[in-house]
């Protein structure tokens, strides 16, 4: 058996960044996700591995395998270097998801009592309104 080296594997890997790309959107574009993913078989999957994750800490575990540096650098080399561009792209789906639910708590904080020196008094005429207000928008009140 002849095996590849590791720069050769390397370099195999790297030669793929030019097409692994549109093979990528391809196979989405031809894939049935959503009728899987929302079966009671996938959610039954998923109920049984989440059980197992946190019976056994898996997530703490890993949490505390992991080094805040490693964690810090990759932010700074990988997330960095993305996030303005995933922000740009997610702008039309955050204006039309998140657009109404804030014009919704526009009005409502528009007709809100002035606020007074009494905490209490803004607390139960202004913050718990505003709240309400964002938990009716999102369809959660």
């Amino acid at each position: 058996m002849v095996l590849k080296t590791k720069e050769q594997a390397r370099a195999n890997l790297e030669q793929s960044i030019s097409y692994i790309p549109q093979r990528y959107v391809d196979g989405t574009a031809a894939a049935d996700w959503k009728t899987p993913a929302g079966s009671d078989q996938a959610e039954a999957n998923f109920n049984t591995e989440m059980t197992k994750v946190l019976s056994g800490k898996i997530r703490q575990k890993g949490v505390q395998a992991a080094s805040n540096a490693d964690w810090q650098v990759g932010c700074k080399e990988r997330g960095s270097a993305v996030i303005g561009e995933r922000i740009r792209g997610a702008l039309e789906d955050w204006s039309r998801e998140w657009g109404p639910k804030y014009d919704q708590v526009v009005t409502v904080v528009k007709a809100l009592k002035p606020s007074t020196t009494d905490f209490r008094a803004n607390i139960a005429n202004r913050l718990t309104p505003t709240v309400e207000a964002w938990k009716r928008a999102s369809g959660k009140l």
